[in-house]
């Protein structure tokens, strides 16, 4: 009998493409390859993907990233003279130049990674103006979007070559300088000359006099090398008309040295070169750019990074009583550039922080509506995840729609539909789902609060073991960190015990001494239903689960004592206050069994941390009350003495 296989089943002899046969899978034809990958277990398949993941650093999901920003050239003013009917030379009419594209900043709720993000990004180039007195177009803006919570640090370096450039760019401008001057003197005196020649002939001309030609001096002689500077820079600065010699004009002379003196001094951007943000700031002595975006920024009022490059002069601006037809304009002037290195610090209220596999994603779904994948592996989790828990008046709060479901694995095949059924609608689930909906019960919010689930961390995670412990930057802001212990270990007070050296390691690293071993609120002892029922020990049953009670309960009761001891030392280092003691709830998340003890436990904390931090505030603002109060009063004092 023979069956029928879709043609991504074929064995890899018969295959004549490249197909992976693990990106495929049947519909509704039955598996008719043997192949041994296809048969291995999920379990094995999943934790391929996880290594694979693994050793490309979370490619996905970026929460460091180094960019280097650039704002956009301006563009050149038009050099054009106004025609229409019997005016056939009219008046200069070149516009001006479009201004380039701005670099600006937003910290946006709706974005949680970075990895969107090239590596250079540009603002546009403004167009060149038009004739018609018509101005060029603005370049287009660039708007960097990033997660609230992500720190923004410019970069400042110094390269060898760049300074060599640099310093060779200001000699060429020396040069060129030098030159120009030379030039426009010589200019103005053979204009000077002019003017005397010619009312001397005027003179001569009335008394019948025959005056003599005027006669042209030869040129200055001027350093072949700063003559060519010359040539060079007025390229890169001036548009000019078709067929236009103005390299003995005086006119255009003056502008030129002028602008040359200019950015000498610094008084305007160094026009068609690369003038780096840094340069800028050195000499006005500004601290590099340091930004904490904690708030969600208004689309209004963006963030401005780099300031597009001015937009180049139309030939009308250069008119004068001298010369009604200039017959050059200005370019445009290249934009400011900067290197960021930008640090996502996105954390929730409550952090959750746990050796690996030890059930921190599966609380995070038991608590929250929130769905990271779950498995029975060490390193399921390897970004962040964040998720709200929401409680509500009647003592429910947000999760899995059932509250008596279990949280199972999540599968590592996708789902599988059929051409002969059809999946039904949302409207359909809803209608057929026996469990009432928020509107139908009289519930209100009481409380809602985020939490982060960070991947696990390893003994050794400060030598990069594992995933090492840079991930946990995003519980740097958690105002209450929670350690999520797998009760069913074999040293439960061994993995703390990893977890607090590797925490406190951390804080050492990034000069918090002491600060996020103060924060820890809670234990959670997850996989508590592995030893038995949460009850007494009963005689009469079966030995063995007597035996694995015994256990559990012996462990949990080693966990609290080492909690206690921890407590006492860190209030007595004044680490901890004395009122911050540390609760431990044993639970099973994936039963959802006694999550309703830690929710409580949860929002107690919440609400003491939030409670701390707006005293925290009124303080600030009666302190800053009384600074004002004080200088008004100093002020008061100084005019009544006057």
């Amino acid at each position: 009998m023979l069956v029928a296989r879709p043609f991504f089943r074929r064995t890899a002899q018969e295959c004549t493409c490249r197909l992976s046969p693990s990106r495929y899978y049947a519909t509704a034809a039955p598996i008719a390859s043997t192949s041994k990958e296809l048969l291995e277990p999920a379990k094995t398949k999943q934790t391929r993907k996880s290594d694979w993941k693994r050793r490309q650093e979370g490619s996905n999901f970026v929460d460091t990233l180094s960019l280097n920003i650039h704002s956009g050239k301006g563009g050149a003013g038009g050099v054009a003279f106004h025609r229409e009917k019997f005016m056939a030379k009219g008046p200069p009419s070149g516009g001006p130049g479009g201004a380039g594209g701005s670099v600006y900043l937003i910290a946006s709720p709706s974005v949680t990674s970075l990895s969107h993000l090239p590596r250079t990004i540009r603002g546009g180039p403004g167009q060149p103006g038009g004739g018609s007195w018509l101005g060029g177009k603005r370049g287009e803006d660039m708007v960097i979007r990033v997660p609230v919570g992500t720190v923004v640090k410019e970069v400042r370096w110094e390269i060898p070559s760049e300074i060599e450039r640099e310093a060779a760019e200001r000699e060429e401008l020396e040069w060129a300088w030098d030159a120009s001057k030379i030039r426009l003197a010589e200019a103005e005196r053979r204009d000077r000359r002019w003017t005397a020649w010619k009312k001397k002939k005027e003179i001569a001309e009335k008394e019948g006099e025959i005056w003599e030609p005027f006669e042209e001096l030869d040129e200055v002689e001027v350093e072949e090398h700063k003559q060519q500077a010359l040539e060079r820079v007025r390229k890169q600065l001036f548009v000019m008309y078709p067929l236009a010699d103005l390299a003995s004009h005086p006119s255009f002379l003056y502008s030129e040295h002028q602008l040359l003196s200019k950015l000498l001094s610094r008084q305007a951007a160094t026009t068609g070169k690369k003038t780096r943000r840094r340069k800028t700031r050195i000499v006005t002595e500004e601290e590099p750019l340091f930004l904490d975006l904690t708030k969600p920024t208004p689309l209004s009022d963006p963030i401005l990074l780099l300031s597009g490059g001015q937009p180049g002069l139309g030939n009308p601006t250069f008119q004068s009583a001298d010369d009604r037809s200039p017959k050059y304009a200005t370019k445009g002037g290249d934009g400011e550039s900067m290197r960021l290195e930008f640090e996502v610090k996105a954390g929730g209220e409550v952090g959750l922080v746990g050796m690996p596999n030890a059930g921190k994603s599966t609380l995070l779904r038991a608590l929250t509506s929130s769905t990271p994948r779950v498995a029975s592996y060490a390193f399921t989790t390897l970004n962040p995840h964040h998720g709200t828990c929401v409680l509500y008046s009647d003592n429910t709060f947000s999760g899995p729609r059932s509250p008596t479901a279990s949280i199972s694995d999540t599968s590592s095949l996708p789902e599988t539909f059929s051409a002969t059924s059809q999946l039904p609608s949302r409207a359909e689930r809803r209608a057929n789902s026996t469990v009432p909906s928020p509107a139908a019960t009289e519930r209100t919010e009481v409380l809602r609060f985020t939490i982060t689930d960070n991947p696990g961390l390893v003994p050794q995670s400060s030598l990069n073991v594992g995933l090492g412990y840079a991930f946990l930057r995003h519980v740097e802001r958690c105002s209450a960190l929670v350690y999520v212990v797998d009760l069913s270990s074999a040293d439960p007070v061994q993995a703390l015990e990893s977890l607090r050296t590797e925490l406190r390691e951390y804080a050492r690293m990034k000069g918090l001494d002491g600060e996020l071993e103060g924060r820890i609120r809670g234990v959670v002892a997850n996989k508590a239903d592995l030893f038995g029922e949460g009850r007494e020990v009963d005689a009469d049953e079966d030995p063995a689960m007597r035996a694995s009670a015994e256990e559990g309960q012996r462990k949990l009761g080693e966990l609290m004592a080492y909690v206690r001891g921890v407590e006492k030392e860190e209030i007595e280092q004044g680490i901890r206050k004395a009122e911050d003691s540390i609760w431990v709830v044993p639970l099973s998340a994936k039963r959802r069994e006694n999550v309703e003890v830690l929710v409580k436990q949860l929002a107690e904390t919440v609400k003491l941390e939030r409670r701390r931090v707006q005293e925290a505030e009124e303080e600030a603002e009666r302190l800053l009350e009384e600074e004002r109060e004080a200088a008004l009063a100093k002020l008061e004092g100084l005019r009544s003495r006057r």
